[in-house]
């Protein structure tokens, strides 16, 4: 599965995943804008991280939308082969979610803890740098011990993955694209 990150304008980014066997699916515009780097773009590092099969990745990998991606329009499908292939990822999509457990949920928190150290490895100390480490804090006493041992094993590869991507991200200009492939941090292309 690729996974296409697109720097879509000043602002604003979009994503494309293309499946082997299933229709491509787009999210555009994608939440999380960060000029850094993007909400999805941690949650894609975090979960390959983990080895999570039923978070955000692992569930479009096995079929699924996440709940937020939508078919293609256009390509070689006709409007109904679109329409049938949307029902079906839709539901198919629906049943992962539903199956998805706690790695759905520790994806969310895993992303945060992440996203929040390492922020704050890389930037000025301040008042809301001090807050979301408290935040940071209370979420990791809520993991069970080993959640909390697995993020901790997880994170020298996490942060360094996070630095090389976001200097790739930053590099960009609108229009342009960083490629993954799951679950594998390292661009291609």
């Amino acid at each position: 599965m690729k996974v296409h990150f697109i720097r879509s304008g000043e602002r604003r980014y979009s994503m494309r995943i293309e499946r082997a066997g299933l229709p491509a699916l787009v999210m555009d515009p994608a939440p999380g804008f960060d000029p850094d780097l993007p909400h999805d773009m941690v949650h894609f590092v975090v979960e390959a991280a983990l080895g999570l099969k039923t978070g955000v990745f692992g569930q479009i990998a096995a079929g699924g939308d996440a709940g937020s991606f939508h078919v293609e329009a256009g390509g070689a499908l006709s409007a109904k082969e679109r329409q049938r292939a949307a029902r079906k990822q839709v539901a198919r999509g629906a049943r992962l979610i539903k199956a998805q457990g706690r790695e759905g949920e520790l994806s969310e928190l895993a992303a945060f803890l992440f996203d929040i150290g390492w922020r704050s490895s890389t930037r000025a100390d301040s008042a809301a740098q001090r807050a979301a480490l408290g935040e940071a804090e209370r979420t990791r006493a809520g993991l069970s011990s080993g959640e909390r041992a697995r993020i901790d094993a997880a994170q020298p590869r996490v942060f360094a993955d996070f630095g090389r991507l976001s200097a790739a991200w930053r590099a960009l200009r609108v229009g342009e694209a960083l490629v993954l492939e799951w679950p594998s941090a390292q661009p291609i292309g």
